[in-house]
């Protein structure tokens, strides 16, 4: 992921969209959510570290670097600007991390080799742990 990525929100996914890759014989199917992802903004690159549904190659690299950034982004702001503004600047990051993640996900499943199959039918990927 390259520093334009983190932005792209020209390209954001805005409607859902099933991603598709044959491992080991079989088609193994991810669904990505074209919404706000309630759980990234709360949790953050936790999210990503402890969800099934985001283990796939190299995301959490992914999603922790934008993390760090946000906590050295946090940290300067607050030695400089004071903690209030801090606080403003941290809820910003929060809805950015909230708004770009499904993005970052299907970004690093199109690198990992999936493509995008409208027609899939996906059922509920819980347990399924393909870890290319």
């Amino acid at each position: 992921m390259d520093f334009s990525d983190w932005f792209d929100f020209n390209n954001r996914v805005k409607q859902n969209m099933t991603l598709v890759k044959e491992v080991n014989g079989r088609t193994v199917a991810k669904q990505v959510h074209g919404s706000f992802n309630w759980l990234a903004f709360i949790f953050t690159f936790f999210y990503a570290l402890f969800s099934q549904k985001y283990k796939t190659k190299d995301f959490l690299k992914k999603a922790a670097v934008p993390f760090v950034a946000l906590i050295l982004i946090n940290f300067i702001a607050e030695l400089t600007l004071g903690r209030g503004l801090a606080w403003v600047i941290n809820l910003a990051g929060a809805i950015w991390y909230g708004f770009m993640f499904d993005t970052w996900f299907k970004n690093q499943l199109l690198a990992n080799g999936y493509h995008i199959d409208n027609k899939a039918q996906v059922e509920s990927d819980t347990g399924q742990h393909d870890f290319e």
